[in-house]
């Protein structure tokens, strides 16, 4: 089971054990884990609630590295991939500042702009306009953000040099393969390619519970004397 890391907060927590008390009298039920998709070699930071069970044996949450993050120009790059997303770049008129030039709300919208060296953040699936992220091209981010730092004044218009990422941008950022395609509006496309879970890191969690079953069936082989 996947699910947004909210329901692991205080202010759901006991609704989520309601939940899944039924399955603890069926499985060996292993969870709720709240993973990080960076720790598992995702170029996005992506924290996302697992649960996982099973009938007998024991799923064991695989490990993850996050003292090595892959970062987002892995994938990509200044020149675009796909059909561009024209929606504007505009400066937020009370912009929120965090020690982070790329954290924090500097532009209208929740689109936020990447530093290729580090890992993108979530990619959301009501990205399409403004929640779309951006590349800042001409590196004006960092700049701006010192100008705000030191008591600037907000700027207004568009950002120079900026543009949006397309939906195979997106998808890459998700680690699904450059010839997947997606189809239906482009709204709709932006939608599949962020409420998915990064194939990158289904791979690995399906793997430990291939492992444990592979465990659990080697325990019942029957054993003959020689």
């Amino acid at each position: 089971m996947e699910n947004v890391p909210g329901l692991a907060s205080t202010t759901h927590r006991e609704y989520l054990r309601e939940a899944l008390r039924p399955l603890f009298d069926l499985y060996r039920v292993s969870g709720p884990h709240v993973l990080n998709a960076a720790d598992y070699g995702v170029p996005q930071s992506r924290r996302r609630l697992i649960v996982a069970g099973v009938l007998e044996g024991e799923f064991c949450l695989p490990a993850g590295d996050p003292q090595h993050p892959v970062p987002a120009g892995t994938v990509l790059s200044v020149q675009p991939v796909g059909e561009p997303n024209t929606s504007k770049i505009v400066y937020a008129k009370n912009p929120d500042l965090r020690p982070n030039p790329y954290h924090g709300q500097l532009f209208n919208g929740g689109g936020r702009g990447l530093d290729l060296e580090a890992p993108a953040p979530t990619i959301l699936a009501s990205a399409g306009g403004n929640k779309t992220h951006f590349l800042d091209v001409g590196g004006h981010v960092p700049p701006y953000h010192r100008h705000l730092m030191t008591g600037g004044k907000p700027r207004t218009g568009e950002l120079p040099e900026a543009r949006r990422l397309t939906v195979s941008e997106c998808a890459a950022l998700q680690t699904f393969p450059m010839e997947m395609k997606f189809h239906g509006a482009r709204s709709a496309q932006y939608t599949q390619v962020g409420n998915a879970v990064p194939p990158k890191l289904a791979a690995i969690l399906g793997g430990a519970i291939r492992d444990a079953l592979t465990r659990v069936s080697s325990r019942r082989q029957p054993v003959f004397a020689q």
